[in-house]
């Protein structure tokens, strides 16, 4: 018998920014960190024979949790690798739900009625899932194996060993980041013995604990933003609603609005010039309407920052902020340090590379 365990990777940049990351080479945030210490607390004692992952780094880096105590290599399959989602890779999820909502319906509910241009089909994901982790099993027949894979690979592959027809994925919930999965193999037959337990995880570091757009018991609402350039946004009155101080000194060449529906949130301003020659894009502002602060709205602005930079090949991302105030804790937080500092203003950091 072949005992595997089938891991979903620790929280990244997509849980938090609340972009669409299938193949894109999203990176594992802070409280990754501390949701890695606990998956290799969990593992402590366990008798582990070979590591398995994803070759996106968001899978590849979680295993090391399970590989690095057993001086154990990290052996890398695309086969275990997210859906890929075409041209809805790193696209903001308030995005797709505002531009298709039937499709992105369809993702979540019943994916094998979702297809978009460049995707991977529903069927393809489960079979080069199931054609891995049988074939792996075999291999290490009487073994412990640790496989290290995504969310809707992994829902995927749990609907088809569960006999779950595609519109009723519902029945198998959302699962968290580094939930583990066990299942058995023996005489060529997988048997399930429990799935999506992230029960290492306390409310504090769990991603779904700290999010609402999963759950059924209440009306739902994803909390997810759309984007626009700002200069593509009709009526003057929205853009007095967004005209900060900072907003009004900085120099910007990118301005981007941001609303929950067709509620105006937020403003991005970008200068895609300074700092240029030091690989580094610059945040001239993030200003939130104060009614919606608080709320978890800052930090997709701020993946939407470092989704253009990346694009631009950058491999750091700056921002001022005034000294002492409750944005250099927000920024540090999200992976931000200090670079300097004085009187009026704090110059901080982050390496965005994800390649």
């Amino acid at each position: 018998m072949t005992k595997v365990y089938l891991i979903r990777h620790a929280e990244s940049e997509g849980n938090i920014y609340r972009r669409a990351h299938g193949h894109y080479n999203g990176l594992l945030t802070g409280r990754a960190s501390a949701q890695l210490e606990m998956l290799k607390s969990r593992f402590d004692g366990e008798h582990i024979d070979a590591v398995y992952s994803s070759d996106l780094s968001r899978a590849s880096d979680t295993a090391k949790a399970i590989s690095e105590p057993r001086d154990l290599p990290i052996i890398t399959s695309q086969a275990l690798r997210e859906a890929g989602l075409g041209v809805w890779e790193d696209t903001a999820w308030g995005d797709i739900e505002y531009l298709s909502p039937d499709m992105n319906r369809n993702f979540g509910h019943d994916p094998a009625e979702w297809s978009v241009s460049g995707s991977e089909d529903y069927e393809d994901v489960k079979s080069r899932m199931l054609s891995f982790i049988l074939e792996t099993a075999k291999r290490h027949d009487g073994e412990t194996i640790a496989l290290f894979s995504h969310g809707f690979a992994i829902r995927s592959f749990l609907c088809h060993v569960n006999g779950i027809a595609s519109h009723e994925t519902d029945k198998i919930p959302y699962c968290d980041n580094t939930a583990v999965a066990l299942l058995l193999f023996n005489n060529n037959e997988l048997k399930l013995e429990y799935y999506n337990d992230n029960s290492h995880l306390n409310n504090e570091i769990s991603t779904l604990a700290n999010q609402s757009w999963w759950r059924t018991e209440q009306k739902w609402q994803s909390g997810n933003l759309r984007f626009m350039p700002l200069n593509e946004v009709a009526g003057e009155s929205l853009i007095r609603i967004f005209k900060a101080k900072a907003g009004e000194r900085a120099h910007v060449d990118m301005q981007y609005a941001a609303f929950q529906g067709d509620e105006p949130i937020g403003i991005l301003g970008l200068d895609t010039e300074r700092e240029r020659r030091l690989s580094a894009g610059w945040i001239s502002y993030l200003h939130i309407v104060p009614a919606y602060r608080n709320k978890g709205f800052g930090v997709q602005l701020l993946g939407l920052a470092v989704s253009d930079f990346r694009k631009k090949r950058r491999s750091r991302l700056r921002m001022e902020i005034p000294s002492g105030s409750l944005g250099i804790n927000f920024m540090s937080k999200l992976g931000f340090h200090t670079l300097d500092v004085t009187d009026a203003q704090c110059l901080m950091e982050k390496d965005i590379r994800n390649w």
